[in-house]
């Protein structure tokens, strides 16, 4: 059936009122005429994430370098696993260095595997604690590492991947343990007048190359180890007890160390700076000074924070 002409317009009419009512009930009201402006989003700061920065993020105490570069204090009659006994490039030189080849004395007979991976080391000199004068052990120097790349019976070729330094004819390997560089927030310095923390306290005994003035940087060794509760990440106050000429300073080896006040006598602690420990040994550890406000020297005490 058709519909007349004059209904139908009239319904597409309120078809189209309809839609257009629908369509302003989702707008905003009129204002003088003109649509209102839709107010935008607001996000409350008191609700907003905080902005990620690395200032907060634990950071590390070192480098690869120092740790892979420096040493050791291990016993007078260390047993390595193989020794260098000659190069492709002996005829040419007696310090190595990195790429070359060098020959062992060992090979198969001793368990050695393609592919084994080696520290390169050399037994250096006695270390003695400075205050006491008896020894805690040899300073081995790490001079590099090494991969093998050729074996046979008794006898091996290794080619050096880095070398810190030269390494001479003669040096020793030792199976590559890798040493994963610590990280960790800086904990405050501590200030003049600043109580003991009641922590492991020792003194730094050996430094690297014998430097006797030490500051920012620096690595040393000191006489705390496992066996005193340090770990790697740990780190130290330095300071020492400055009592004048007369009894506070005295040689000892190669070096002048600062001596404690005699028995009975206080004296308040001159804070030199702070240290961070890198690797640690059953009773020794590396550390590397983070911030030194004075010079500081073999003989001065470290103490746990």
């Amino acid at each position: 059936m058709r519909l007349p002409v004059r209904f139908t317009g009239r319904l597409a009419f309120c078809i189209l009122a309809a839609g257009v009512a629908a369509g302003q009930a989702q707008q905003p009201e009129l204002q003088g005429g003109a649509l209102a402006p839709v107010p935008p989003e607001i996000t409350r700061m008191d609700t907003a994430a905080a902005p990620q920065t690395t200032e907060a993020a634990p950071q590390p105490f070192g480098f690869e370098s120092e740790v892979a570069c420096f040493g050791y204090i291990g016993p007078d009659n260390e047993q390595f696993i193989a020794q260098v006994v000659g190069g492709e490039n002996s005829a040419e030189q007696t310090d190595f260095t990195e790429h070359n080849l060098l020959y062992l004395d060992a090979g198969v007979d001793r368990g050695l595997r393609l592919g084994d991976e080696f520290w390169i080391v050399t037994p250096g000199e006695e270390v003695l604690h400075p205050m006491t004068g008896k020894p805690m052990g040899r300073f081995n120097q790490f001079r590099g590492r090494a991969v093998m790349v050729c074996l046979e019976g008794r006898t091996a070729t290794v080619r050096v991947t880095l070398a810190c330094t030269d390494i001479p004819d003669g040096s020793f390997l030792k199976p590559y343990d890798p040493v994963p560089i610590p990280l960790g927030r800086r904990q405050p310095s501590c200030k003049p007048c600043d109580p003991a923390s009641g922590k492991a306290k020792g003194r730094i005994v050996y430094t690297r190359d014998g430097v006797i003035a030490l500051g920012n940087d620096n690595d040393v060794l000191i006489d705390l180890g496992v066996a005193d509760g340090v770990q790697p990440g740990d780190q130290l106050s330095v300071f020492r007890h400055a009592t004048g000429a007369d009894y506070g300073i005295r040689p000892q080896g190669s070096y002048w160390v600062y001596t404690p006040p005699p028995p009975g006598v206080e004296i308040p602690r001159t804070y030199l700076g702070d240290m961070a420990v890198l690797y640690v040994g059953d009773r020794w550890a590396m550390a590397r000074i983070i911030e030194a406000r004075r010079l500081i020297e073999v003989g001065d005490q470290v103490e746990l924070k």
